[in-house]
């Protein structure tokens, strides 16, 4: 069996997660990896600038080569190319951005093509479930007017009416009238108060028991991340994620010394980032995207290493149902698991994309079944409603 084409298809539809509910566009890519034996494989990319470009220099690097050499097409783009040098194929110099992008979605399909052609899910390729169905945190930021407090409280009755217990909001839509000076990272006393009071009020509706986590977005200096989380202590917050600009380790660790919540980070990280930032102590909980860090295989050494520090996994989910299924695989087969994101609960089409032979999510979770590969196909009539223009489907 042999790779014959790589192909990439475009989607693009309405998103209302948004600062104080504003809709916006928001575009997904899809990678399909064809072989000779009419065996085919489906994968996410990020489609940020870029995606496309390195997609097609991994479609010319796999042409002809077999499917289930997943491991070396990694090496190859990531870390080094194979003997004899070529110099047309060669790596990149970096093994982070557009390519590490597009080598999430590209292995990702060819890890659901290896399940299809081997018989077995995605969980079995790496040594097999621990658990058959996957906790999900809603990423529920973005009211209307967030300054009304009936509508938190709607939100949050929400979220626990149809199943969920665990919540995440985002930091700069809490309170975004109070962002006066987006470029100076330092949290004023009225920013700090009205944020505390808002996710009070979810804290009030759903009780003690639900987990409510809280993303920082980058946004702060370690000072300003240090007097948050210490006013946000008695809420009990599950983690505080990124909560200052994602590439200084040593600032991190500073925040998570004197932070009396758990520090959460590594959204767009590739492996060689996580270890760097677990062997200078910065992470209580590594939160890896499979859209970002190269694939499946990289979110599982991210795991693996992460475990053997004794730090949980949370995985980060910026995609849509699809990255969310295979995702839901890893999670699977990672002991130290905790909970998968959801990011676009209001916008359904981007969780109608896929189907498969159960729902997406059952109470509060992603179940998985025993289906070859990611156990998932597209939904064609979902897709030809959103393809982005110039587009077609697979």
């Amino acid at each position: 069996m042999k790779v014959t084409d790589v192909r990439t298809m475009r989607l693009a539809g309405p998103d209302p997660h948004g600062v104080g509910g504003t809709a916006r566009t928001w575009a997904l890519l899809f990678v399909r990896v064809d072989t000779d034996a009419g065996v085919y494989g489906l994968g996410e990319a990020p489609g940020m600038m870029g995606d496309r470009e390195a997609i097609a220099y991994c479609r010319e690097w796999l042409l002809g080569r077999d499917p289930l050499s997943i491991r070396p097409f990694v090496r190859a783009m990531l870390y080094g190319g194979l003997p004899p040098f070529d110099p047309q194929m060669s790596p990149t110099a970096t093994q982070t951005g557009p390519i590490a992008w597009a080598v999430s979605g590209v292995e990702m399909a060819l890890c659901d093509l290896a399940g299809k052609a081997l018989g077995v899910p995605v969980h079995t390729l790496f040594g097999g479930a621990f658990r058959e169905d996957i906790r999900i945190y809603l990423d529920r930021s973005g009211v209307a007017d967030p300054a009304d407090d009936s509508a938190w409280r709607a939100l949050a009755e929400r979220v626990l009416a149809e199943g969920f217990s665990d919540l995440k909001f985002d930091a700069e839509w809490i309170a975004p009238e109070l962002s006066r000076d987006p470029w100076n990272r330092t949290a004023r006393n009225d920013q700090i108060r009205t944020t505390f009071e808002r996710l009070s009020i979810i804290r009030e509706t759903v009780g003690p028991d639900v987990e409510i986590t809280l993303d920082g977005h980058w946004s702060y200096d370690v000072d300003s991340a240090i007097r948050l989380a210490e006013a946000l202590a008695p809420l009990a917050l599950t983690w505080f994620e990124d909560p200052i600009p994602m590439l200084d380790p040593d600032a991190l660790a500073r925040v998570r010394e004197r932070s009396p919540i758990p520090i959460c980070a590594g959204e767009e990280f590739v492996a060689d980032q996580f270890r760097l930032f677990i062997d200078r102590g910065a992470v209580d909980i590594v939160h890896p995207d499979a859209l970002m860090v190269g694939g499946l295989h990289e979110l599982r050494k991210v795991a693996d290493y992460a475990d053997l520090h004794q730090i949980p996994l949370a995985l980060h989910n910026n995609g849509s149902a699809l990255n969310t299924i295979a995702s839901a695989h890893v999670a699977a087969a990672s002991p130290n698991f905790r909970g998968l994101e959801y990011h676009f609960y209001d916008a359904e089409w981007i969780g109608r994309v896929v189907r498969r032979d159960v729902p997406l999510f059952r109470d509060g979770h992603v179940p998985l079944t025993d289906a070859p590969g990611l156990g998932i196909e597209l939904d064609e009539a979902v897709c030809r409603q959103y393809l982005a223009p110039g587009e077609s489907i697979f």
